[in-house]
């Protein structure tokens, strides 16, 4: 097997079954480029529908922990996507986290071209605007602390399980740059932000992430989400916890988390 494939397997063995990766074992990955091939060798061996993508490190915050500058994507997967609420189970060893974010489901297709996207025309192809939570957990041993954009993206930008609330199809217009959303823990206010902690506002994320899966040819399709990154920070989590993202006008998620065998 090449190195990529190796690299995969292992990530994808840790996601499904539990345990870590050695960090040397990316070692061997030379760019973002690079990581983002380990990713399509873990789409082939999860051989699950595409529900659309998730977009990383979009704010300040992540940024910092993970010692990277820039966001990325990664394919969510049909069997990793939940409704709220919902009982979500997580490996202890893999520093799981959740992300409260504003997430869009698109109505046409985004297809990979040679000329960029403008703003507009990526709006026009969302249909409606939901709440979401994203849980991210870090396969690689050592965790989240300086991880680095090559181990980042390879891991599917550390995209663990994520469930939606109910959408909205009237969302043009609202203010989402200054959108409060609140997190709680178990009925406790554990974290709070706005929707200018995704790159300075969610729609900008949308414009982004179509020109960027348009550069690697991928493009987003008719019916997938895109999931815009966390306005309310990296929250860890533990079993027999439930939390809740307050999103006002936009409804509520809910999870509880138990311990996965």
């Amino acid at each position: 097997m090449s190195a990529a494939l190796d690299l995969a397997t292992a990530l994808w063995s840790a996601r499904t079954e539990g345990g870590v990766v050695p960090r040397e074992a990316a070692e061997g990955l030379v760019s973002v480029d690079a990581a983002y091939g380990v990713q399509r060798e873990i789409t082939y061996l999860a051989a699950q529908p595409r529900v659309g993508w998730k977009v990383g490190t979009t704010s300040i915050a992540a940024q910092r922990l993970l010692g990277t500058d820039s966001p990325a994507t990664a394919p969510m997967f049909a069997d990793h996507c939940f409704e709220s609420p919902v009982e979500v189970a997580v490996f202890a060893d893999q520093d799981a986290s959740i992300e409260s974010e504003f997430a869009f489901r698109f109505v046409r297709d985004l297809p990979p071209r040679k000329t960029s996207y403008d703003r507009d025309e990526v709006l026009s192809a969302v249909a409606a605007v939901f709440p979401a939570i994203e849980v991210v957990g870090c396969r690689f041993e050592g965790g989240f602390d300086n991880l680095g954009a090559v181990r980042l993206v390879a891991d599917m930008v550390a995209n663990t399980e994520w469930v939606k609330g109910r959408e909205r199809a009237d969302w043009r217009g609202m203010d989402l740059i200054g959108h409060p959303v609140r997190l709680y823990r178990d009925g406790e206010p554990v974290a709070e932000g706005i929707g200018a902690n995704a790159l300075g506002d969610p729609l900008t994320v949308l414009e982004w992430t179509a020109n960027h899966l348009s550069a690697f040819g991928d493009g987003i399709k008719a019916g997938e989400v895109v999931s815009t990154g966390t306005c309310t920070g990296v929250t860890p989590i533990a079993p027999d916890e439930t939390f809740v993202a307050d999103f006002g006008e936009l409804g509520r998620i809910e999870v509880r988390f138990v311990r996965k065998a």
